[in-house]
């Protein structure tokens, strides 16, 4: 077991139940596999945009968002390393605040987290795919990333219309909710 301070300190507010988060946890937030899909599914951009699907919210690296960045404002490749690595702990963090670590292996714990980072940590920790997953209906959970229980695509939608890559991206997170890897 790797104690939260070990990992680095958790972020405030995110309300860890536990004091101890299970070292393979932590190692998965933390890991290779981590990294290169959340710059696969994010982009790593080393300057501060508009992004034009989150409502112009400043944007930069591999997704952080912060409505006091400047846009326009460059960004070295360590910059948005050091970035990257406290977004993936934060969202991280945020996911395990809110689910069940019984149900959590290191796939399922990234794949949640790039949820996360992507309908930010309120909408993860109440979505339908995290409740399920908490009360053991795991498979349903994470189909419920991509998936309406109708079949019709879920969190595919930026501001009422359909975007297939946000689609896309949501079946790579199942399947790393499945723990079957990237997809």
């Amino acid at each position: 077991m790797v104690t939260a301070t070990e990992a680095g300190p958790a972020p405030s507010g995110f309300g860890l139940r536990k004091k101890v988060i299970p070292a393979a946890l932590v190692a998965a937030l933390t890991s290779p596999l981590a990294y290169v899909t959340l710059e696969r599914l994010e982009g790593n951009v080393l300057r501060v945009y508009a992004d034009k699907l989150a409502g112009g919210i400043p944007t930069y690296c591999a997704g952080r968002t912060d409505w006091q960045a400047k846009v326009g404002t460059r960004l070295t490749s360590d910059e948005c390393r050091e970035v990257n690595k406290a977004t993936l702990l934060e969202y991280g963090y945020a996911v395990l605040g809110c689910t069940d670590w019984n149900q959590l292996t290191p796939g399922r714990l990234i794949g949640l987290t790039m949820f996360a980072v992507n309908v930010g940590k309120d909408g993860a920790c109440s979505s339908s795919a995290v409740r399920y997953i908490n009360a053991g209906r795991v498979g349903e959970g994470c189909n419920l990333l991509a998936y309406k229980p109708d079949g019709a695509p879920n969190w595919s939608y930026a501001q009422g219309v359909y975007v297939q890559g946000l689609h896309n991206r949501r079946l790579a997170e199942r399947e790393l909710c499945l723990d079957r890897g990237p997809a």
